[in-house]
């Protein structure tokens, strides 16, 4: 990482205000959340990592890790989203060019990806604001990864001591910023977990088993509903033998048609043997 003092004690400034209990809470809630994806073991997946709800303050300070299965999946890389396109890395490097593309910084130790965008601009106008995609995290699923499996990406304080050699470990999820008298303010953040599913064959076709918990409930037909609407809210997304089992039609396509199916299949107006492909 290129040296960058003016970053580096923001964030020393957040976390020394935190171990002495003095860092100021504040009242808006920023939303970390993200997204989820199905593919093939051996295949690469995308994942985005989204940040919603920055109040109109902004935030020149971010750092938290994501926390993923490394049985599953091995990450490769991670790029940053249009949220992350304010100008302070060029405005930075026109002030000093050791500081040039060193607002965002990456890595992997054991099963986190640690992300950090810092500037030491005090002009708000170059600090995140509003949301959006904040990076784009990539990998390959494993190939003995089995099929219908889920690897979750959970968001986490970066594991780490708040101050080295203090003994304590970091409890903070950083969104926040440093005002005009140097008082540094840490939004409450508020997150959601994303998944990467396994796709492939998992075993016999359970029709109407959107969920793959074995039985069909009302549950199949709330998630296929809001599958079939593309409710970017559904976490987690059905799986690929989720889907299978949703396509009570047999026709190959996922629709209303098979959401009509199970619903009048728990309403025992058909039977369970109407459900999947018909003699």
């Amino acid at each position: 990482m290129k040296a960058k003092k003016l970053i580096a004690s923001l964030l020393a400034m957040s976390m020394t205000a935190a171990a002495v209990g003095l860092a100021v809470q504040a009242a808006d809630t920023v939303t970390i959340s993200v997204g989820n994806d199905t593919v093939a073991a051996g295949e690469t997946f995308s994942v985005d990592v989204s940040l919603s709800g920055i109040p109109a303050t902004g935030a020149c300070a971010v750092d938290f890790a994501v926390e993923f299965d490394s049985s599953l999946v091995t990450i490769s890389d991670v790029k940053t989203g249009a949220l992350c396109d304010t100008g302070a890395a060029s405005a930075e490097g026109n002030i000093n060019a050791d500081l040039a593309d060193t607002t965002f910084d990456w890595n992997v130790a054991d099963d986190l990806v640690c992300l950090t965008w810092t500037t030491g601009l005090l002009d708000s106008s170059y600090w995140l604001k509003d949301g959006g995609v904040f990076v784009t995290i990539t990998g390959t699923v494993n190939a003995d990864a089995a099929a219908g499996s889920k690897a979750a990406f959970n968001i986490v304080p970066v594991d780490r001591e708040v101050l080295p050699g203090s003994g304590t470990k970091n409890q903070e999820i950083l969104v926040g910023y440093v005002d005009d008298s140097l008082v540094d303010h840490n939004y409450t953040t508020a997150t959601k977990t994303g998944y990467v599913t396994v796709a492939g064959e998992t075993g016999d076709t359970l029709y109407g088993d959107v969920n793959c918990d074995g039985e069909v409930t009302i549950s199949d037909v709330v998630m296929l509903s809001r599958y079939v609407a593309q409710d970017t809210e559904l976490n987690p997304v059905p799986s690929a033998q989720g889907l299978k089992n949703a396509d009570c039609e047999s026709n190959g396509n996922i629709d209303a048609g098979d959401i009509t199916a199970i619903a009048r299949y728990l309403a025992h107006l058909i039977e369970a043997s109407q459900l999947g492909p018909q003699a």
